[in-house]
């Protein structure tokens, strides 16, 4: 008797470390699939504040791109897209910002690295699938919403 008791209580606490375990496991793929989903070339398609304004960032003579790579580095650039500009002998590329990136739950905090200095940028990530990014950024004053498509 006494020995189908231990067993029964030894199985009992290995169901319930493994249980726990899976559970551990499940954030961790949850989280890992959310980050991989936001890494990779993103175009701004469209920004929003508070106050209604609407700005559409589509032909333009050059696209704003927010480069996020798998080692957690981010660069924004410009890059040229119009044939008259490009012509005109103007470097295609131009750096905006970049530095390094962490997402977590729907929190993206972007620290940006400048020669001398490097602040914190802090996002939530409202919608982000395989060809859609979108982010939500607050303030004192308003909130901006950006809308980024894959490239």
């Amino acid at each position: 008797m006494k020995r189908s008791v231990f067993n029964l209580l030894s199985f009992s606490i290995l169901l319930l470390f493994a249980s726990c375990s899976t559970d551990t496991q499940e954030v961790e793929n949850a989280t890992e699939q959310k980050e991989m989903s936001i890494i990779g070339r993103w175009v701004l398609i469209k920004s929003e504040d508070s106050d209604s304004r609407k700005t559409d960032h589509q032909n333009q003579p050059s696209d704003v791109i927010l480069n996020i790579q798998k080692n957690g580095f981010f660069i924004v650039y410009d890059t040229l897209v119009d044939p008259k500009w490009r012509k005109k002998g103007l470097p295609l590329i131009q750096e905006r910002t970049s530095g390094q990136w962490k997402l977590q739950d729907s929190l993206l905090t972007m620290m940006h690295e400048d020669k001398d200095t490097s602040f914190a940028e802090d996002f939530k990530v409202i919608r982000c699938d395989g060809n859609e990014l979108v982010t939500e950024r607050s303030n004192k004053k308003k909130t901006v919403y950006r809308t980024y498509g894959k490239k």
